[in-house]
């Protein structure tokens, strides 16, 4: 396998090939993924009280192609997208009219500085992360979303454990992520159709809100995960995160009119919420072609729609999930290197 930053011998599993790249070249860390995933429900899993909760399956297809324009022992930048289209197989909601959708397009850049980085496989990697997504989903371009911008900052390490092929080596991605949102209002808004409306003073008007749920403008998200190699590239993964959301909150637009008198309305300010994220899983590379990942993941508000509290462990949504990732870096280094028949051949 080809080297390059952060590629040093001993990296061993699927984790060091998805966030590394499997091949030293100008499409590294470029893949092509699907996922199958559902809620627990659907197998049974209702968790007691979340019985009630509706069932949900779907299938995820991503391309992700990236170029790196510079790609040296310590310096690694690259630029790059994600097309993602999303496939319900099943809706608790609505069953059979679930639409397939594309996702939100994001145009992102990154740059990576190797830190510290030996023979034996032991690195440490950082480097800030921008983006922007554009808005290609339906619940964005239907609902006044311009754009929505990332901030991130990425820290990579792998660390070699015991010699052979018992636990010999973990590796660990972690960072942060502030997201905000640039939109046309406060609330989801559509100018087709425009719907009259009774403002507090008793008046009509025409009004374009399809809701009156404020937009989340804000999110500051931290992750950290771990893949730890329990025999050769067999990988026990584990990640955990937390979120903090803020939505936009009422503007002081004078006073309501009563009977008696003019009851001002004054600002609230921005409501915050919080969230978790666990997950846990089990992969595998097909040498640096593919990998193979069955896990369960737990994202969750820290306080559901019914005002109970979520575990962290376990929530209505909890998903178990099946993807695979094929290494696109990997393919073309195969598709463009002469084979050994090839290079005698041509001897």
């Amino acid at each position: 396998m080809a080297q390059g930053p952060g590629r040093a011998p001993g990296l061993r599993g699927g984790a060091p090939l998805f966030h590394l790249g499997a091949r030293d070249n100008a499409l590294r860390t470029s893949r092509f993924g699907w996922t199958t995933s559902a809620t627990t429900n659907v197998f049974g899993l209702d968790g007691g009280p979340y019985s009630e909760d509706g069932e949900y399956a779907g299938m995820t297809f991503s391309l992700v192609p990236r170029y790196s324009f510079v790609s040296t022992k310590e310096h690694w930048a690259w630029v790059g997208t994600d097309i993602a289209l999303n496939v319900p197989l099943s809706d608790g909601d609505v069953p059979g009219e679930a639409p397939v959708t594309l996702a939100d397009l994001p145009l992102q850049a990154a740059y990576t500085y190797t830190i510290f980085q030996d023979d034996r496989g032991l690195a440490l990697l950082a480097g800030p992360r921008l983006g922007v997504a554009l808005p290609t989903s339906p619940a964005s371009r239907y609902t006044g979303v311009y754009a929505r911008t990332r901030l991130g900052l990425d820290v990579l390490a792998n660390v070699p454990l015991l010699h052979g092929e018992w636990l010999n080596g973990v590796f660990f991605s972690a960072g942060g992520v502030w997201e905000h949102l640039f939109s046309q209002a406060t609330t989801p808004v559509n100018g087709d159709p425009v719907r009259p409306r009774t403002s507090p003073s008793g008046e009509v008007e025409l009004d374009d809100r399809l809701s009156g749920d404020f937009l989340l403008r804000d999110q500051l998200s931290m992750r950290m995960s771990f893949w730890v190699n329990l025999w050769g590239d067999l990988s026990l993964g584990n990640t955990w995160g937390l979120v903090a959301r803020f939505r936009d909150a009422p503007f002081d637009e004078g006073c309501v009119q009563t009977v008696l008198t003019c009851v001002p309305v004054e600002s609230r300010g921005s409501s915050a919420t919080t969230g978790t994220t666990f997950e846990v899983s089990l992969s595998y590379p097909a040498e640096d072609i593919a990998w193979f990942e069955l896990g369960y993941d737990n994202t969750a508000p820290s306080l559901g729609e019914d005002g109970q509290h979520r575990s962290v462990f376990y929530s209505p949504g909890a998903q178990l999930y099946l993807s695979m990732t094929l290494f696109l870096d990997s393919l073309y280094a195969r598709a463009t290197t002469p084979s050994a028949k090839q290079l005698t051949a041509a001897r």
